[in-house]
């Protein structure tokens, strides 16, 4: 099951009430934790870009959740070779430097998803 924004910030606003409702005296909407959420995810990103070195890239902890690394990846010249299908020689076009996004799954994450796997096998 993919889910949705709405459904997110649905969870995000039950959480939110649960947990702070009582002691901010309010019940949090679903408008409210998307604005949250929408609040959230430049600050990651501007965390996980901050420190972007080619030799250690910056990385950013999100708690129990995991861990969001960025990954410098070299450019490639062009280069010739053969292709496979037909034979033919072919030129492959070069490749620019690029920083992508990874996200390595922290150890509560792994252990719930075993444990869920588990109860659904047995």
């Amino acid at each position: 099951m993919t889910v949705t924004k709405t459904q997110l910030a649905d969870a995000y606003a039950a959480a939110l009430t649960k947990e702070l409702g009582a002691e901010w005296d309010c019940k949090f909407s679903r408008r409210d934790a998307s604005k949250f959420l929408d609040l959230l995810w430049p600050v990651v990103s501007e965390l996980a870009l901050k420190d972007t070195q080619k030799a250690k890239p910056g990385s950013v902890p999100l708690g129990p959740l995991g861990r969001l690394k960025m990954r410098y990846k070299e450019g490639t010249k062009a280069r010739k070779g053969t292709n496979p299908f037909t034979g033919q020689p072919a030129t492959f076009k070069a490749k620019p430097a690029t920083l992508q996004p990874r996200f390595t799954a922290g150890k509560a994450l792994k252990d719930e998803a075993s444990k869920y796997f588990k109860k659904k096998m047995k």
